[in-house]
């Protein structure tokens, strides 16, 4: 842990509940707090995947959502094909000369 420290004033309650969190997890109210952060942290990287994501989505031409679900099924097929084939089509390559 860092030497150096920061005294921070919270509510009694708010303390209460930092120790209450420690002593169920056995561990004393520092590490809960930065639990909490780490936590905080994940959360909005994932977030900020997340947006990326959507984004992505978006330039890409979104999902299509006026398509049938017979429409949409196949362009999932077609697009689950295409990614096999550009992953996997060196295995079938080495195969074939055998």
């Amino acid at each position: 842990m860092d030497a150096t420290t920061v005294t921070l004033q919270i509510p009694t309650s708010l303390y209460a509940e930092l120790q209450s969190l420690g002593a169920e997890e056995q561990v004393n109210p520092v590490q809960v707090i930065a639990r909490l952060v780490e936590t905080a942290r994940e959360r909005r990287a994932w977030l900020r995947d997340l947006t990326a994501l959507r984004e992505q989505i978006h330039r890409d031409g979104g999902l299509q959502v006026g398509e049938t679900k017979e429409a949409v099924v196949e362009k999932l097929r077609k697009t689950r094909r295409e990614v096999f084939e550009a992953e996997y089509a060196h295995l079938y390559e080495s195969l074939e000369r055998i």
